[in-house]
């Protein structure tokens, strides 16, 4: 019986029971060409741009095709909160500034280049991504390719995903193209650095762990009492 109920509890340690995480994101919400924000688990993160815009789209066209721009952990586009609007062209260095550290930062890139005039943004700082989606766009289709920390695209469509921490997100654009646009958010949820039991696995637990105390009594007692039944008379 003990040892049952020792292995009862040392799965639910292994493999206690765990709030489902959010798999949506916060898009930065651009209330102007440089401002804007987003939040990420309790924290409302304030997004300010420096760099090469003429405005912003606030159109939902843009994300016209949602399976280019959503993956498994981001199931939602940035619809119609805002996206810079670039021209690139010149060795100008572009960022993003949050005013607090983003994990794993995620950026949504739109229209990058056309069919014989590829566009690169040029990521600087050693940042590391991965494109996580990719498609058609409002104009058709197109490519995003990877080569270290530059994206190429021809008519490119897509979504980053950054890993690591961050407070800066900086880039050039040397090619000019009217036009093609950008913006960023986060996952909402940052993932738990330890899994943590639910109360009600606590109280599981505590419960098996007081009958094992009550067992290991009722057990001891039986063998005093055995050992009484046993015992030789000397009377």
């Amino acid at each position: 019986m003990i040892r049952k109920l020792a292995a009862i509890i040392g799965i639910m340690f292994i493999a206690p029971a765990q709030a489902t995480p959010l798999d949506t994101a916060s898009w930065a919400h651009w209330t102007s060409s440089a401002n804007g924000n987003f939040t990420q688990g309790s924290n409302t993160i304030n997004v300010t741009y420096a760099g090469n815009t003429f405005g912003v789209d606030y159109g939902s066209y843009i994300y016209n095709v949602p399976t280019s721009f959503t993956s498994a952990e981001v199931t939602n586009t940035p619809e119609t909160n805002g996206t810079l609007l670039m021209t690139g062209g010149t060795n100008e260095i572009n960022g993003f500034h949050f005013s607090q550290a983003v994990v794993d930062p995620i950026i949504s890139l739109f229209s990058v280049g056309q069919s014989g005039l590829p566009v690169t943004f040029n990521f600087l700082n050693d940042a590391t991504f991965s494109i996580v989606s990719q498609g058609a766009g409002n104009w058709g289709g197109g490519l995003l390719t990877q080569s270290g920390s530059s994206i190429t695209g021809w008519e490119g469509n897509g979504l980053l995903k950054f890993i690591g921490t961050y407070t800066d997100i900086l880039f050039t654009i040397p090619n000019y193209e009217y036009f093609y646009g950008a913006t960023v958010g986060a996952i909402d949820a940052i993932p738990p650095a330890s899994v943590v039991p639910e109360p009600a696995t606590y109280t599981l637990i505590l419960g098996g762990i007081g009958l094992m105390g009550w067992t290991a009594h009722r057990r001891k007692q039986g063998v005093i009492l055995d050992s009484h039944k046993n015992a030789p008379s000397f009377l």
